[in-house]
């Protein structure tokens, strides 16, 4: 299979997720948030680069986080359990975030990509009830 682009992409993920559901993200290049009803409206997003397909969603805000320690600990012992998917901090829009990501080839089938972004919401969710102890708002 070729690599895909961002409308074949979107197209095929409209088709499985339903069209009001899947967008381009309009600031980042080859960019696709697909929103998640059955999961809460979680938003997962996809970017395509030549070398990976990576698919994530933000988990908390680190300023959300009472105990940092702990929950960096807790977010290691977790990792490698969360089949699929990884715990990761990044910044986005200057604020520190904890995210839940996965990397694929560029080349995944539809069906993989698809069961990324469902494993990816189980993942998400059940990582925030295994955390939530260390929030602020537990």
């Amino acid at each position: 299979m070729s690599r895909w682009t961002t409308q074949e992409l979107i197209t095929r993920l409209q088709a499985t997720f339903g069209a009001p559901n899947v967008e381009e993200v309009p600031t980042a290049d080859a960019a696709i948030q697909v929103t998640l009803p059955e999961s809460g409206d979680l938003g997962i997003t996809i970017a395509l680069t030549d070398r990976e397909i990576f698919v994530s969603t933000p988990l908390v805000e680190s300023s959300q986080v009472r105990d940092a320690h702990g929950f960096n600990e807790a977010c290691l012992r977790l990792n490698p359990i969360n089949l699929l998917s990884n715990l990761g901090l990044t910044t986005i829009n200057d604020r520190d975030v904890y995210i839940v990501f996965g990397e694929m080839a560029p080349d995944s089938s539809a069906e993989q990509i698809e069961l990324e972004i469902r494993t990816l919401a189980d993942n998400a969710i059940d990582a925030v009830e295994a955390l939530k102890s260390y929030l602020v708002s537990a």
